[in-house]
């Protein structure tokens, strides 16, 4: 529940905050369920400055004003610390979890790519397969960086099968070869890489009731992000697309508002949305990213970035549907970048964060340092940097959308 008294207080403080970094063991647990606790934090703001100027949200609950760079969060990038999370999955309460949603990441397979000038390759298509001419067992597109994480096994426990990489770039293919877990593989091709100039994001957020001491801050906070990333990337085609959704048995299941590069419309459409409905601690997620796949995602892209704001993992029945969706994300080349809100449990940090993983993105948590909302999980992770909400968010679109 909001604190109404003390919200005004904590207005007032947002804009004196700076830089602060929690503090962990950076050693994943063999055993247990141990987690790492941040140290206090006597200011935050992050790398990116003190918050730009927001404008004044919808009404929050108890009559203020919600308005963006208030909520605090981090970023843990699980593919930049790997041999954290390759500890962590020795963890018996996390081995439980793999085991629960069918997803193992071992057989983990990585390349970067560069044209002849040496220049990253972005946006070509990596598909793994276990012979040169074998069916695709995964795909995926390279990153700004011209990187690609594979896991053609993400479904098999145990299971180390060859692996070879072919690529698809300007309507050419090439064989990379036999491709070994753990080697970072470095590919020079004889092509000239191509300027892309769309970038494609997408909000899909939980409405459920159990937002309802969050949401119109996140409302704020995205509205600030879409304005801003309007205006930082000049240059490139930017569409934005929205889903919101709630569960099965609720007033409606999602709420879409499709890609477009009309800025007031996407923002109007946020704007009218509230939390209601829910009731069981999973929702419909599952039916949220089945239709935010559907919609319009540029066949070529600079990025394409997907936002998945919630505090609740999908159903327990949802384990296969939910298996088909990371992969299809990754065969588009559609990055999940889960943002967890209060309420979230270990189980659901799990899922979310191997799904950034399975679709090359990265896992965005709230904290408790902006005093919005109930209390927030502290993540099973290393030392992190606390940033305004808005400013980690516009950070993550500049990083990928760079050219």
């Amino acid at each position: 529940m909001l604190r109404k008294l003390l919200l005004p207080a904590l207005l007032l403080l947002a804009p004196l905050l700076q830089n602060c970094e929690t503090s962990s063991d950076e050693t994943a647990p063999a055993s247990g369920g141990a987690m790492y606790s941040a140290a206090p934090c006597p200011s935050c703001g992050g790398t990116t400055g003190s918050s730009a100027p927001g404008g004044t949200g919808s009404p929050a609950p108890g009559g203020s004003q919600a308005t963006a760079g208030v909520l605090t969060a981090g970023e843990w990038n699980d593919l930049a610390n790997w041999s954290f999370w390759q500890g962590l999955q020795k963890n018996t309460e996390w081995e439980g979890y793999q085991n629960k949603w069918g997803l193992y990441t071992a057989a983990h397979y990585s390349v970067t790519l560069t044209d002849e000038s040496g220049l990253p390759l972005s946006d070509a298509r990596v598909i793994a397969s276990t012979s040169p001419t074998g069916t695709p067992l995964y795909e995926t597109r390279t990153n700004q960086e011209g990187q690609a994480d594979l896991f053609p096994v993400l479904f098999q426990k145990e299971a180390e099968p060859p692996c070879f990489l072919r690529v698809e770039y300007q309507n050419q293919s090439f064989d990379l070869g036999a491709a070994s877990v753990g080697q970072a593989e470095k590919h020079q091709l004889p092509v000239q890489s191509t300027a892309l100039s769309a970038v494609d994001l997408m909000f899909v957020v939980d409405a459920t009731g159990s937002m309802t001491d969050e949401i119109n801050y996140l409302k704020a906070e995205l509205r600030d992000v879409i304005a801003r990333a309007h205006a930082q990337l000049p240059s490139a085609q930017l569409r934005m697309s929205s889903v919101f959704y709630r569960d099965k048995q609720d007033e409606y299941l999602t709420r879409v508002q499709p890609f477009s590069n009309d800025v007031d419309a996407l923002l109007n459409f946020v704007n009218a949305q509230r939390a209601d409905g829910g009731g069981d601690f999973p929702e419909a997620v599952e039916i949220a990213l089945q239709e935010a796949l559907k919609q319009s995602w540029s066949s070529s892209a600079r990025c394409r970035l997907l936002f998945l704001v919630l505090d609740a993992p999908p159903h327990d029945e949802a384990k296969v549907q939910m298996q088909e969706l990371m992969q299809k994300a990754a065969k588009q080349g559609v990055r999940i970048i889960p943002v967890v809100a209060s309420g979230i449990d270990r189980n659901t940090e799990f899922l979310m964060r191997a799904t950034a993983i399975a679709t090359n993105g990265t896992y965005v948590f709230l904290t408790n340092h902006s005093g919005i909302g109930d209390s927030h999980l502290e993540p099973t992770i290393g030392s992190y940097q606390v940033e305004f909400l808005n400013d980690l968010l516009v950070r993550l679109i500049l990083k990928y959308s760079k050219s």
